[in-house]
């Protein structure tokens, strides 16, 4: 296995790995493991994060290291002329993280805003869903059109439709967002936050789901065309 050693302190800016210096007392260790994984162990964490499908040549082509003006690690990402992938994100402490992932989650609570707010029909239901396990990272918004739920009705199964008398059962399959189309799905950047979180030295899972779907209520829901009956729906899926 082979390992790039990203020291913790250096001189202001960004630097290929290669330009860095091999004397240091104190690294961050990236392990390039068979089948194109990348992985470190999160300094006073003890988590092991894992990164997958990248081929060690282009690690090693592209890996770069930023440091703060104090000479502080900040980052290590690799870059690819304007592709740019967050590999690791060094806090200072809690502040510095929840402050930091704050930042994401705002800016994706606006993209996410962005681009619902595209729909001009009627909507009938507006779904955010989320998941995490502590390695992957999901979060996304999706809309349901009265037309969605038209189709939606005018196909469901034949077993089904022997239940479509009962309200309750009719309110499950109207309020189940996989029954809507998936291109109506808006996710952010989750691998960038799931790289955020598993860096961070405390739990925020819950902070940055709560941001952004706050910011997403407030910044959408009052500017939709609603249906009567509009209902947000805010769920955690396994």
């Amino acid at each position: 296995m082979d390992e790039i050693r990203i020291p913790f302190h250096y001189r202001e800016g960004s630097y290929p790995q290669n330009a860095l210096p091999t004397e240091s007392d104190h690294f961050l260790t990236l392990r390039l493991e068979p089948c194109d994984i990348l992985s470190y162990t999160v300094p006073g964490k003890g988590t092991t994060v894992r990164l997958y499908d990248l081929k060690k040549q282009a690690v090693l082509e592209n890996l770069t290291a930023t440091y703060r003006d104090t000479g502080e690690l900040y980052c290590v990402e690799l870059r690819k002329g304007e592709d740019v992938t967050l590999v690791y994100l060094h806090y200072l402490d809690e502040n510095d993280a929840r402050a930091e992932v704050l930042d994401f989650a705002e800016q994706s609570a606006a993209q996410i805003a962005d681009a619902l707010l595209q729909c001009h029909e009627k909507v009938f239901r507006l779904f955010i869903e989320y998941f995490y396990d502590g390695e992957s990272f999901d979060y996304a918004a999706k809309i349901a059109t009265e037309a969605d739920r038209q189709t939606l009705l005018a196909n469901v199964s034949e077993r089904a439709k022997k239940r479509m008398n009962d309200p309750k059962f009719v309110q499950m399959l109207l309020n189940n967002s996989g029954d809507y189309p998936y291109e109506n799905r808006v996710p952010c950047d989750t691998y960038t936050i799931g790289i955020m979180l598993q860096c961070a030295p405390c739990d925020l899972f819950g902070f940055v789901i709560q941001e952004m779907t706050e910011r997403i209520k407030a910044q959408v829901v009052p500017q939709l065309n609603k249906s009567d009956d509009f209902r947000l729906i805010v769920s955690e899926y396994d």
